[in-house]
């Protein structure tokens, strides 16, 4: 569709605070929420670095109560024991604090205490009809982008099956963003986090829902992270990487917020519920095959990336520099060691079946997609081969 006749939406939801020494402004923000007592939402390894007591420096003053039992690819039991515990010390404020998975349970509880009945009932979308509690959401990698996103990925414990809630009530009132918060990060993470909001940034540039302002900060965003992230892995502590992959997750968030993601993010929840391995390497590894499927329906959208990643496509056609774009993912993929094969990661083609299953077909995906079609991308997912 021509971009002069393209009508769109779009959306910030909270206020942003970005920048070094930001998260001490948590208090201010708690104050004018009007919180009193707050329930901070992280997890135990957080809990064993010095980065909570800069979170805890800033509340003085102000009464709070910690629930860290939040696990990687959080559970529905981690919501209804944050949700128990809110309740019990009666807190009307919540501060989410960590990766995807904290800011994740931090949303489904602040929007559980004010929409009665099970957890299951809001999955979809926009199924909350009542909004949530003040929500405050700090990160603490530059991968996620759920500070500014309406999405929060639950996985059914029972089901091994991770169940999308997508609600504007999800949001967040503030996200603080200090990328001093991002220095402890090992290599592997900040990897894992940085490929996660690479894929964010990719999928939401040649969605199907995308617009001229999601590409505006899509295209930033790219360029962001294609250009800091060896740096910040070398170098852990490079304020000025750090800073600008944390900008570029930011950024890649609120594309995506708007014009949502595609089968990479689809088949990466449906792998991550079944053999609960990190999301972001997860993304990273599904980035080049993915992309490589839906070449010809985005190859405009690809060109431009090859020149954002510094590709001269001058005397290229646009399908030439379209797959350029693809092989210098896969370089950067392989220079990052992210796994090329799925198998290398315990999957196995006997599994692709139930997988399918288990993976929503996303009508947001460039290129459309059948049931069939999922099955030789995770084929070729997990072999390297069609």
């Amino acid at each position: 569709m021509d971009e002069a006749t393209q009508m769109f939406e779009f959306r910030i939801a909270p206020k942003i605070i970005f920048g070094l020494g930001s998260v001490e402004k948590t208090a201010d923000e708690v104050k004018t929420l009007g919180g009193s007592r707050v329930l901070i939402v992280t997890d135990k390894g957080l809990m064993k670095t010095d980065l909570i007591e800069k979170v805890i420096a800033s509340l003085k003053n102000v009464e709070f109560t910690i629930f860290d039992s939040v696990e990687p690819n959080p559970k529905d039991t981690n919501v209804a024991e944050g949700l128990e515990l809110l309740r019990k010390k009666n807190c009307d404020l919540i501060l989410g604090f960590g990766g995807g998975s904290p800011m994740d349970v931090a949303k489904m509880i602040a929007a559980l205490a004010t929409n009665p009945g099970n957890i299951w009932e809001y999955q979809g979308i926009e199924k909350f009809k009542s909004p949530p509690l003040p929500l405050i959401l700090v990160p603490t990698t530059a991968g996620t982008g759920s500070e500014v996103s309406r999405a929060a990925m639950i996985t059914n414990g029972r089901g091994r099956r991770k169940i999308l809630f997508l609600s504007w009530h999800l949001t967040a009132k503030t996200a603080i963003l200090d990328p001093e918060l991002t220095t402890k990060l090992p290599p592997n993470l900040t990897i894992w986090s940085g490929m996660d909001a690479l894929s964010h940034a990719v999928e939401s540039y040649v969605s199907k829902m995308a617009n001229p302002l999601t590409d505006m900060y899509s295209e930033k965003a790219i360029s962001l992270i294609i250009n800091n992230i060896e740096r910040a892995v070398k170098n852990g502590d490079d304020a000025e990487a750090r800073n600008n992959m944390l900008l570029g997750s930011l950024l890649a968030g609120i594309a995506t917020a708007n014009a949502r993601l595609g089968n990479i993010h689809g088949m990466a929840h449906a792998i991550g519920g079944e053999y609960d391995l990190p999301h972001g390497l997860l993304c990273g590894s599904l980035l080049p095959v993915v992309t490589r499927y839906n070449l010809d329906y985005c190859a405009e959208k690809l060109k431009r990336i090859a020149e954002i990643m510094g590709e001269n496509i001058k005397n290229l056609t646009t399908r030439q520099a379209a797959e350029r774009a693809v092989e210098l993912i896969e370089a950067l993929c392989r220079k990052l060691g992210i796994p090329q094969k799925l198998e290398e990661l315990g999957l196995k083609t006997d599994e692709i079946s139930d997988l399918v299953e288990k993976t929503d077909i996303i009508p947001t995906n460039p290129r459309p997609t059948t049931k069939k079609d999922l099955s030789e991308l995770y084929k070729m997912a997990i072999t390297g081969s069609a």
